[in-house]
């Protein structure tokens, strides 16, 4: 029943009540002849207190205490969810925290490997290392390579004002020694990273003066075998990251410039903490104006008991077994595992402690290992100040309730004047009709007063009763909204009503499916060739795929190419293949995929993107199913069904002089046009039973299942991604979600923005723009060069990633290089500056 129908039904039975306690108290109601009402046998004992000063005194009580009732309960709750929020907050900053340390010491890692593919020279390394502060902002506190032959050996020590090299024969004096690395040679493999416990390193003058006092500096090292051109190492490659680096983030995410700051704190102390695997407490952050501080935990282990002091670190602290809730932090922090804990605080005041894992890979093949943990400690007074607002709200509110309840009770005692029959009477009509209004008669002595205030106030309850009950038909609502989905009985008789076959390929039901199956099992009955229009995301690779697998070519090959990832030279040597001596680096024959796919099908996805020149190529194969090698001057017949795709309208592309009409015409023979998802919206239901399964699989979480709400949600969207953007959506949600059910707030459709990298953040924006403009570019150019062109002459130079930012970033780097390299070799452009400074000026042919 509707939530209005409930509310009608209980009004009803409060007045058949209120109709049955009139008779039972043997009250009359009697109308006389001149039309007004009298009720006899009223037996009601009635004060000398006026009505006004009665319902004062009896209503404005109950008011202040169920506001204070309701202020008490709004505030446990509200001081409960404010205090959940102030956990996921804490958690969300260590678990950002952790990553921002992963992120840095996979850097490391990569910078490691990188130079250890490089000439290992004093030179080759001071470059590589100036290289990458340049890239990164930050250096190494020591770069080293140790060899067993002394000459060889190397290291680069950042003393604050700059990088400096200490002579082969002063090595031997830092300590702890790098060359005791050697010893580890025979059992570090290649593209492995050894990674040190901290240590302090202290790094005496150089005899040459380039490093003028001693140093000291706590320090990780990490280091890996260098094999230079041959298959056994030369030696050792070593840097070592100072732990103020790490600090330094730490300390970042605990000021006003963190990444994840969302709203200003209270002033209470914050910090976070490094420990290791033996529940060592390293180091602690710092507020930006004290980085220069010393590596301290002093703030950490306050009010903690144990150890100060460890080989390394000096500072270090490792509090006592009884502190349970701490050893059992850096349990779970080593299982790998996430998690706050309540801390006791003042009064008032909301303690939480979060932690988290940090995490290395040491080599490609191996699991991470957890490195270190870190802790987050969130003091924060936002509860109390919170409930002494609510208070201060709470006294306001009661004051206004008052002063207004007062006025309506002064006001109706004084304009109750009509006779009590009337009023009686009113109350009859309203039992028979079932109505309920407030009565509105005069009252002019005090017993009406009395009844009129009785039966409104009973009106009144009765419309709060109503209010109520349908504010719990909305919970019910909302509850029903969360109910798991039954997925399997709603496809069951979705498929119930299809009378097409079932393609394994293509999941959906209804009529825009069943019709796409339809010509699919027609396309795949003949041998012609098949074009595939739709939108991205819409599933062009698994129709043809359909078509292959239901055609008698399904025992043959099925060969796929995607046209618009290579480039022309690739895609034409992809497509026909060279044999052995075409040009420099063809070492032997390759097939061309028109050969690979003899005897089954080619599949050619987003062929509106191929070049002129490919598109001729196309023509003359299809047309004349012959293909010729490079290099070869023998033409091989080739028993091929081709299938092409393209995510635009090729009509469109024969327009705008991009696409080949008579190309065009070769190839739409057939034609299956793939419907959006917006289309056929019937097919969701299936399609999340599908990804559901798909993702719990991949993601061992099987048995996660739907809300209605979130089905609900996913019906309403209009998924501009098509069945891509819906199974991205699913896999997301059941990866973030932490049980078995999936609520409509889990589900995720707002567009994300792309964040831009940093080193393209200051370049200006170069926006797409037309290619029906191109008369002034040169005839000769692709259509990629033909679109860019117009940007070019007007900027007069360009950049690579400038060149890709045209295309929305669909254009993978290697390709925008060689569009770049190709104006350069035919001289519209040329080629200034090196590295990641490199530009492409338009050449002045005035």
């Amino acid at each position: 029943m509707e939530p209005c129908g409930k509310s009608r039904k209980v009004a009803q039975s409060y007045l058949q009540l209120y109709g049955r306690t009139f008779r039972e108290a043997k009250m009359k109601i009697v109308r006389l002849g001149n039309g007004s009402w009298e009720l006899e046998g009223l037996g009601v004992g009635l004060g000398s207190m006026r009505l006004r000063t009665r319902l004062l005194l009896s209503l404005i009580p109950s008011v202040i205490v169920i506001l204070a009732v309701t202020g008490y309960i709004t505030h446990w709750f509200a001081n409960r969810f404010l205090n959940e929020a102030l956990d996921r907050n804490a958690a969300a900053q260590t678990l950002g925290m952790a990553h921002e340390l992963e992120i840095f010491l996979h850097q490391c890692r990569e910078d490691l490997l990188l130079m250890s593919r490089q000439p290992v020279t004093q030179h080759d390394l001071l470059r590589a290392v100036e290289a990458r502060k340049a890239a990164r902002g930050y250096t190494y506190r020591e770069v080293a390579f140790v060899s067993t032959k002394p000459k060889e050996n190397v290291l680069l020590l950042d003393i604050g004002r700059g990088v400096v090299a200490v002579r082969s024969q002063d090595i031997g004096s830092v300590r702890p020694n790098p060359l005791s690395l050697l010893d580890q040679l025979g059992q570090m493999k290649p593209d492995n990273v050894w990674v040190s416990e901290i240590l302090q390193v202290d790094y005496p003058p150089s005899s040459e003066g380039s490093v003028t006092q001693p140093i000291t500096s706590q320090v990780i090292r990490m280091a890996t075998p260098y094999f230079g051109e041959g298959d056994s190492p030369k030696g050792i490659l070593m840097l070592a990251l100072d732990l103020r680096q790490l600090r330094e983030i730490m300390s970042l995410f605990n000021s006003p410039r963190s990444p994840l700051f969302a709203f200003v704190r209270s002033p209470e102390p914050r910090y976070s903490f490094l420990f290791d695997r033996e529940g060592w407490m390293l180091f602690q952050s710092e507020g930006p104006e004290e980085q220069e501080k010393e590596l301290s935990v002093e703030s950490a282990r306050a009010g903690l008991s144990g150890t100060y002091g460890r080989p390394g670190v000096e500072k270090a602290f490792k509090p006592s077994e009884e502190h349970i809730s701490y050893w059992n932090m850096v349990r779970e922090a080593f299982q790998g595992r996430h998690g706050v804990m309540r801390l006791g605080g003042g009064p008032g005041e909301s303690s939480s402690q979060s932690y988290a894992p940090v995490r290395f890979t040491k080599s490609p093949e191996a699991e991470p290992v957890v490195l270190f943990g870190i802790s987050y400690v969130d003091r924060s007074r936002l509860p109390l100040w919170a409930g002494y607002r609510q208070i201060d709200v709470m006294f306001v509110m009661t004051l206004i309730s008052i002063v207004l309840i007062s006025g309506v009770i002064l006001g109706t005692s004084e304009a109750l004047t009509r006779p009590i029959l009337r009023m009686a009477g009113r109350v009859k009509e309203m039992v028979q009709a079932g109505r309920l209004e407030e009565l509105e008669v005069e009252a002019k002595d005090y017993e009406t007063r009395v009844l009129k205030g009785a039966v409104n106030q009973m009106i009144r309850t009765l419309r709060e009763q109503m209010a109520q009950i349908k504010a719990r038909d909305q919970q019910l609502e909302l509850e029903r909204q969360k109910e798991r989905v039954r997925l399997e009985e709603e496809i069951r008789a979705l498929k119930g009503r299809q009378g097409i076959p079932q393609l394994e390929e293509i999941v959906g039901v209804g009529p825009r499916i069943e019709q796409l199956k339809a010509e699919i099992l027609k396309a795949a009955a003949v041998e012609a060739d098949v074009l595939i229009l739709g939108e991205t995301g819409t599933g062009k690779q698994l129709i043809a795929e359909a078509v292959h697998r239901n055609s008698s070519r399904s025992k043959g090959p099925f060969i796929s190419i995607n046209c618009g990832a290579l480039e022309e030279s690739l895609l034409m040597d992809s497509l026909f293949g060279h044999v052995k001596g075409a040009f420099t680096e063809a070492k032997e024959d390759r097939k061309g995929a028109f050969v690979a796919a003899h005897g089954g099908t080619l599949f050619l996805d987003e062929i509106g993107t191929a070049s002129p020149k490919v598109q001729q190529a196309l023509l003359r194969a299809i047309s004349m199913r012959k293909v010729r090698p490079l290099g070869s001057d023998k033409e091989l017949e080739v028993d091929v069904r081709l299938i092409a795709a393209s995510n635009v309208e090729l009509k469109e592309l024969i327009q705008q002089g991009l696409f080949r009409e008579d190309l065009y015409y070769r190839l739409e023979v057939l034609t299956i046009r793939t419907p959006p998802l917006r289309e056929h919206k019937e097919s969701i239901p299936v399609l999340v039973d599908h990804f559901l399964r798909q993702a719990g699989r991949l993601m061992n979480k099987e048995g996660v299942a739907l809300s209605r709400g979130a089905l609900e949600k996913l019906k309403s969207y209009h998924w501009p991604g098509n069945v891509r953007e819906l199974m991205n959506c699913l896999t997301r949600a059941v990866a973030m979600s932490g049980n078995s059910l999936i609520l409509a707030e889990d589900i995720t459709l707002a567009e994300r923005s792309i964040r831009r990298p940093q080193a393209v953040e200051n370049i200006p924006v170069l926006q797409p723009v037309s290619a029906s403009n191109p008369s002034s570019a040169p005839l000769d150019l692709n259509h990629r060069q033909r679109r860019a062109w117009p940007l070019i002459q007007s900027h007069g130079r360009i950049t690579r990633l400038e060149y890709q930012e045209i295309f929305e970033g669909n254009l993978p780097p290697r390709t925008a290089l060689y569009d770049l390299q190709d104006l350069v070799a035919r001289g519209f452009l040329r080629k200034v500056g090196k590295g990641p400074a490199t530009q492409y000026e338009l050449v002045d042919r005035a």
